[in-house]
């Protein structure tokens, strides 16, 4: 699952990131636990023959959009209207790929990274931005 340097780079990045997130409250921990969860299994049920678009992986990216559009909408953080638009272009990705078979592999496999690791720094942002506001809740 995490054979190569920068998949064990990228796992170690997306905890630490996700324990940040969870540190900073509850909203926060609730959007790093399905980060987290859906990131995992992504890695699991991904087909690494590359050969055809990832039709598993698109359903699980497609509950985790619903999921966090809904969350974004309802709670109305910004860092998490990012992470959801960012969850939107990775959507966009498996679409494309489905649609035209000329989008390399490589390509797609990189695009998909960015936007995760953009979901990502979104979420550091909402860790960072919980913690602050614990902190101001502190002093007060």
């Amino acid at each position: 699952m995490f054979l190569t340097p920068a998949a064990q780079f990228g796992a170690v990045i997306m905890v630490l990131t996700c324990l940040l997130a969870a540190w900073g409250g509850r909203r926060q921990g609730v959007v790093a636990a399905t980060a987290f969860a859906g990131w995992m299994i992504s890695a699991a049920i991904q087909d690494r023959s590359f050969q055809h678009p990832q039709y598993a992986t698109f359903v699980l990216d497609a509950v985790l959009m619903i999921v966090w559009v809904a969350l974004a909408m309802r709670w109305r953080l910004g860092w998490l209207t990012w992470m959801a638009a960012f969850q939107c272009l990775t959507m966009a990705t498996h679409v494309a790929a489905m649609i035209d078979d000329r989008i390399w592999a490589r390509a797609s496999i990189t695009a998909y990274m960015i936007w995760s690791y953009l979901s990502l720094a979104a979420l550091a942002w909402g860790g960072v931005e919980g913690l602050v506001d614990r902190r101001r809740a502190a002093r007060a």
